[in-house]
């Protein structure tokens, strides 16, 4: 027995590997401990590395494979203390060291964010580099989300890796205290940020010196220039923004409007630089040096330029996250096909997966890294399926056929996870992703045309083309039933609904009837879990005081119907942020906002001057507006 058997199969090292260190990962979320010294994560890692050298090469001459299980066993949960010990290592909150500590007085910090404008505010993400208490400095770590008010006509510029010193207003992040909406403490935590700053801009004092990382600056350049290239030559703002964050990954001015289209068609996607982008431009690159394909040397030259221009594309998106996963991933396509190996894609995929855990395995949590590889891992494991259920001799139906099975491979596997964070379903996706494919390729194609070779005459089309795209997904967002809402499954409900849809298709892919049946099983089970939620919601009553800063808003539910007192309108933005999330979660079909509750006459409802009764739950009016004042958690009070 070789010693490539240790390996058990190559093919699919990363992706049993995977496994054991993202399940360390995940562990440390539900429980993490102190904080582990530096030296523990690298003895962990040297004596992983260790191991599987050494038995690897003994494999065979010390018959070691006669203890395969054990030894299998052992590697699996050095992985997975690998993946806890990665992650503790990887959470500067834990440290002595972090800025909070301490009571420092002023603090330095570095930029280490493009920063941006909105209505007058500026802000970015920056490091805390050190703290200073009574003229001493001390060396902190720790990182920091910076909102600065601008003065009227202000020039202040802040620009990646600039050295600023700011005093300490840092406050711990808050989550937002009302029900069912978005969790924004979770999402800073998610990028290691657990306290914010708001500034007025004289309270800013810059050093004069950057201490940003060369590359980062020079992707943040590149991309600034070309954002302004586009401002430049397109002089429709709409066209400009979709412009700007299709080719270029730059979302700051991208419309509400605009946005809300591509979120109810189901093609958001497109509009998130990643796989799909750079698989475009792999592609067209493999179509132009093909005639590099005739020999060893001209093929592996061919892999090189590809992959140069590859990553040079990635540095002009300014280093996005979701273009360095992609590229990441293609660029172990083209090693791997170029050396002649098995360029497995599920592989791969586990091993640029392995590669940005281990940068940062707090990546995990990220939504977009969760959906993308979901995507992705459907393209390569059901999209063949998909697309072979059907042969047409036509190559322009097989095209178009080969195109709708992309769509659905990916919708598939990437449905659970959407309507649980999204809570909507596009029911038009085929005809939208379909309708955007060609406008979508030429748009990429020209713009960077554009813009390499600056050829400002081809503006105009480059404009037509992305005005087509948003009318077109406008009129089909704007379709009856064009997608269903307020979906709202909880943690239970999206395991079922994940291993019902996994055993369905691996029960039809595998012609197995036992998987089927269990798979029906648990969509019985599924069903029967939301009909309860239904049954419940048809009979709730429930009071809600919401928390809206300087607002009041308070919710008296029956049913289906909402009686809303409070000063906010339906269309305000602080009631769709704030409220309406939860009248969506609970099936709200009809909302009455009332400023004065002694107009409205409902049996279960009695107001007078001095009290409100809401069915046997009675509270006073002082009592109430005390309550809705603050910033503290929202109360939900279900009566009997």
């Amino acid at each position: 027995m070789s010693r490539s058997n240790f390996v058990s199969n190559s093919e699919f090292f990363y992706v049993r590997a995977i496994v054991p260190f993202t399940t360390g990962i995940l562990f440390f979320g539900f429980k993490p401990l102190a904080i582990l010294p530096p030296i523990f994560i690298y003895l962990t890692i040297i004596f992983f590395v260790i191991s599987f050298g050494v038995l690897n090469f003994c494999y065979s001459g010390f018959r070691l494979y006669r203890y395969k299980s054990l030894i299998s066993f052992g590697l699996y949960f050095l992985l997975f203390v690998s993946g806890f010990a990665l992650t503790t290592y990887k959470s500067e909150i834990l440290r002595d060291d972090h800025f909070d500590k301490k009571n420092f007085e002023y603090l330095n910090i570095v930029v280490n964010q493009e920063p941006q404008v909105t209505n007058n505010i500026l802000m970015f993400k920056a490091k805390v580099a050190m703290g200073y208490e009574n003229l001493l400095e001390t060396k902190t770590t720790g990182n920091i989300l910076i909102s600065i008010k601008l003065e009227p006509n202000s020039t202040l510029k802040i620009l990646y890796g600039d050295v600023l010193i700011i005093p300490n207003l840092a406050k711990e992040t808050r989550a937002n205290p009302n029900p069912a909406t978005f969790n924004y403490k979770n999402w800073l935590a998610e990028q290691h940020i657990y306290h914010q700053a708001f500034l007025v801009q004289k309270e800013v004092l810059s050093t004069g010196k950057n201490k940003g990382n060369v590359l980062m600056n020079l992707a943040y350049n590149v991309r600034a220039r070309q954002v302004r290239y586009f401002r430049e030559i397109l002089e429709d703002d709409n066209v400009y923004s979709v412009a700007s964050t299709l080719i270029l990954g730059y979302r700051a001015d991208l419309d509400e409007d605009v946005l809300s289209y591509y979120a109810r068609t189901g093609t958001i996607h497109a509009l998130s630089v990643s796989g799909m982008h750079v698989g475009l431009i792999y592609i067209l690159l493999n179509w132009i040096f093909a005639f590099l394909n005739r020999r060893k040397f001209t093929r592996l030259f061919k892999s090189f330029v590809i992959l140069l221009l590859i990553w040079s594309y990635t540095l002009l998106t300014g280093l996005s996250p979701s273009v360095l996963r992609a590229a990441i991933m293609i660029s172990g396509f083209i090693i791997g096909k170029s050396i002649n190996r098995s360029s497995a894609g599920y592989n791969i995929l586990a091993f640029s997966a392995f590669l940005i855990l281990v940068y940062d395995p707090y990546t995990i949590w990220d939504v977009g890294f969760q959906l993308s590889y979901l995507a992705v891992l459907g393209l390569i494991l059901l999209q063949p399926i998909i697309e072979g259920w059907f042969f047409l001799k036509n190559i322009h139906l097989r095209k178009i056929w080969s195109a709708i099975s992309i769509s659905i491979a990916a919708q598939v596997f990437t449905f659970p996870l959407s309507i649980y964070y999204f809570h909507q379903f596009p029911m038009y996706f085929l005809v939208s992703n379909l309708f955007i494919l060609l406008p979508v390729t030429g748009i990429m194609y020209l713009g960077i045309l554009i813009l390499v070779f600056r050829l400002t005459f081809l503006a105009e089309i480059l404009e037509w083309l992305i005005s087509l795209t948003n009318a077109g997904l406008k009129y089909i967002a704007e379709l009856p039933l064009s997608s269903v809402s307020s979906i709202w499954i909880s943690k239970v409900e999206l395991f079922v609904l994940t291993l019902a849809l996994g055993g369905i298709l691996i029960g039809l892919s595998l012609y197995k009837k036992s998987i089927l049946r269990y798979s029906l099983a648990l969509c019985l089970v599924l069903q029967t879990l939301t009909g309860f939620d239904k049954f419940k919601e048809n009979y709730q009553k429930k009071m809600v005081i919401f928390n809206i800063r300087s607002y009041y808003a308070v919710a008296f539910i029956k049913s289906h119907e909402a009686i809303l007192y409070t000063q906010l309108k339906v269309d305000d933005k602080l009631f769709k942020r704030n409220i309406q999330p939860f009248l969506d979660q609970q099936h709200i079909k009809t909302i009455i906002c009332t400023e004065n509750l002694l107009s409205l006459t409902r049996p279960y409802l009695k107001i007078d001057s001095d009290n409100i009764q809401f069915y046997n739950y009675s509270i006073s009016r002082t009592e109430l507006k005390q309550l809705t004042l603050g910033y503290k958690k929202a109360i939900v009070k279900n009566i009997d």
